[in-house]
């Protein structure tokens, strides 16, 4: 385990916050990966002194910055001592994890599908991108309950990606897509391409259902990479 320090916390929504640590030693992970941090509290519920989160930071940033959305009172007393953080308070991480991670060889096309919370990997890739001039074909479908559910759009302007927002209850103002993320809408949006790799990231039910989905409509089960979110409900 690493020894980080928290430095602040950034509202990125009502209900969703990035925490951002800074590491005491060197911390070193590939855009996508994943963390668990432990952090001791009392009177703990039986999730545990221990969570997973995606770093929704990328390697080039100076702080380390997970992700996530809050439940009100009916989440875990691990998430409320984590919203209760003041900085200068040491918690420990797990070494980076995971690989889902974009590919080595730069020409490969990249379908990213995010969502809900899941567009946090996706926040790290692109980031990362964007910092060290990455030049990707990448398309970014983004699916959320709500428009304000579409988080890190200043992040996606800054990359020269096929951006399309789909959102299940659309406000009167929104110009993007409504309606439910299924494989048929991903495959009409991001035309399938014999090299395309498609990341799907977000709630565990709803990635294993598009997963199924894509690999019957004809996509090779080794170009379809996943990242499951647990606990989080299909709202989408």
């Amino acid at each position: 385990m690493i020894d980080i320090v928290f430095d602040h916390r950034q509202a990125i929504t009502a209900d969703t916050y990035t925490f951002w640590f800074q590491p005491t030693q060197p911390f070193f992970y590939t855009a996508g990966q994943f963390t668990e941090l432990y952090l001791a509290h009392t009177g703990a519920d039986d999730r545990g002194l221990r969570r997973y989160f995606t770093l929704s930071s990328s390697p080039t940033e100076s702080l380390l910055g997970i992700t996530t959305r809050f439940a009100g009172t009916a989440g875990s007393t691990f998430k409320h001592h984590l919203l209760q953080l003041k900085p200068g308070t040491h918690i420990q991480a797990a070494e980076a994890m995971g690989d889902f991670v974009l590919p080595k060889d730069t020409t490969i096309p990249i379908v990213l599908i995010a969502a809900g919370i899941g567009a946090t990997p996706m926040r790290s890739m692109i980031r990362w991108l964007i910092d060290t001039n990455g030049q990707r074909q990448v398309s970014l479908i983004q699916a959320a309950g709500t428009p304000e559910g579409l988080i890190f759009q200043d992040v996606w302007q800054g990359y020269p990606l096929g951006y399309t927002p789909l959102v299940k209850r659309p406000s009167a103002n929104f110009s993007g897509d409504s309606g439910p993320l299924r494989a048929a809408y991903i495959l009409r949006t991001a035309p399938p391409d014999k090299r395309s790799l498609y990341y799907l990231s977000g709630p565990e039910q709803l990635v294993e259902k598009l997963t199924k989905d894509l690999i019957a409509a004809g996509i090779p089960d080794y170009r379809v990479i996943t990242d499951y979110f647990h606990g989080y409900a299909v709202s989408i």
